[in-house]
């Protein structure tokens, strides 16, 4: 060690005691851990043609992959308008004003589909 850790030492030593002194524990060490992700294997492939997609595919796709996205409940539009605000305001998409009606109605349509070929 060299000298100024060496110096650094009792004053280290000496705020943990404080802070146990003081009925306050001692911070603990954070503890890491491994974890696994499985990632979407469809990223490379488009959502399913409609009008608008190309609103889909160019604002949709660097975020979201075609699977995750068609595995949504169907929704009317206004709710699929409140998912896009949602992405541009929390999550900072950067998702043109003008792109915003074209991706909704993209959705619900696809949604409409969805919600056909269930019945």
């Amino acid at each position: 060690m060299n000298r100024p850790a060496l110096l650094l030492l009792p004053v280290l030593a000496g705020t943990a005691l404080a802070i146990s002194a003081a009925g306050h524990a001692a911070p603990s060490r954070p503890v890491l851990k491994t974890t696994t992700v499985s990632l979407p294997t469809d990223y490379d492939l488009e959502y399913p043609a409609g009008p608008d997609v190309e609103a889909a595919n160019a604002n949709c796709r660097a975020c979201h992959s075609p699977a995750m996205a068609l595995t949504q409940p169907p929704l009317p539009a206004d709710e699929w308008r409140k998912e896009v605000r949602k992405m541009i305001t929390v999550y900072k998409a950067p998702i043109p004003e003008d792109q915003v009606e074209p991706i909704t109605r993209y959705f619900t349509a696809l949604s409409a589909r969805q919600a056909g070929a269930a019945r």
